[in-house]
């Protein structure tokens, strides 16, 4: 089946840009992320990035089987970009507590749709222009107030309990979107067919986005999206990013208590301890990749 899609990332009215996209492919496999790096915490941007570098990288070197397995696929790799914002942090010289990011995600593999998200970053599935489903955002209602404070991230002391959605076949007509929440604040269903031609989607996301940030509050957060338009027949070159340095080990393929050695160790801060467990796991999961 054809498809088109496109990503963008403004700065918006904020000093910085915290947000990260990115668009990885292969053997016809799909993988979209959006992470938006927490203001008001050091290192926002060295969190989203090292999210999406760790979603890329875990996606290159995971086998079919284990892409197959979609929900397990995500969880696990957002568990281990977890782990790699720690290791940024601590290499940068941040309180590893700090650095956090918001995310979505989106796993297309032959033609089914798989997503997860942690915090306030959605997805967005719509079919002709007509919004089915919108991920639930991860917040602490608080009466009276409009500051409702995210429950869930990727980096910090706590872990992601990132929220699985789907599995989704996609059908001739749907569109996906990832969105940080500067961008959806003010989104509405009609902007895509406004501003995007499916055919050639990047020309006008930069319109998108600068529309989005008129109607935010000044000043606008950073503007993030991913959309992909299912059914059509891309014309202009899509934008991926590069997958081909792969300088990191796998983590997939074990299971959650599995990789729950590594975040045993991530709480410890001890990086020759954390170093061991890695090289445990790296170890077991090379085994297993063997049997399948």
């Amino acid at each position: 089946m054809d498809y088109s899609l496109t990503q963008q990332s403004n700065q918006g009215g904020r000093d910085y840009n915290e947000d990260r996209t990115a668009i990885y492919e292969r053997d016809g496999t799909i993988l979209l992320v959006v992470a938006d790096g927490l203001g008001g915490h050091d290192g926002g941007d060295v969190a989203s990035q090292a999210f999406v570098d760790a979603m890329g990288k875990s996606f290159a070197q995971a086998t079919p089987a284990q892409l197959a397995k979609a929900d397990s696929f995500l969880t696990l790799s957002i568990n281990y970009a977890h782990h790699t914002i720690h290791r940024r942090a601590v290499s940068q010289g941040f309180d590893v507590a700090s650095p956090k990011t918001t995310c979505v995600v989106c796993l297309i593999h032959k033609n089914v749709a798989t997503w997860a998200h942690s915090g306030d970053s959605r997805l967005y599935h719509m079919h002709k222009r007509k919004i089915e489903f919108v991920t639930n955002d991860h917040v602490s209602k608080k009466l009276g107030t409009q500051n409702n404070p995210i429950n869930r991230c990727v980096g910090g002391l706590e872990n992601p309990r990132p929220e699985i959605g789907g599995p989704h076949k996609m059908e001739e007509g749907d569109v996906l979107m990832l969105a940080s929440d500067g961008a959806w604040h003010s989104f509405k269903p009609e902007d895509l067919s406004d501003y995007l031609d499916p055919e050639h989607p990047s020309l006008g996301l930069d319109n998108l986005l600068q529309e989005l940030e008129n109607r935010n509050k000044a000043p606008s957060d950073n503007l993030s999206i991913v959309v992909l338009f299912w059914g059509v027949k891309q014309l202009d070159k899509p934008e991926l990013n590069d997958i081909s340095q792969l300088d990191t080990i796998q983590l997939l393929g074990t299971s959650i208590d599995e990789s729950n050695k590594i975040e045993a160790a991530a709480a410890k801060f001890d990086m020759e301890t954390l170093d061991s467990a890695i090289y445990e796991i790296e170890s077991f999961i090379s085994e297993l990749d063997e049997k399948l």
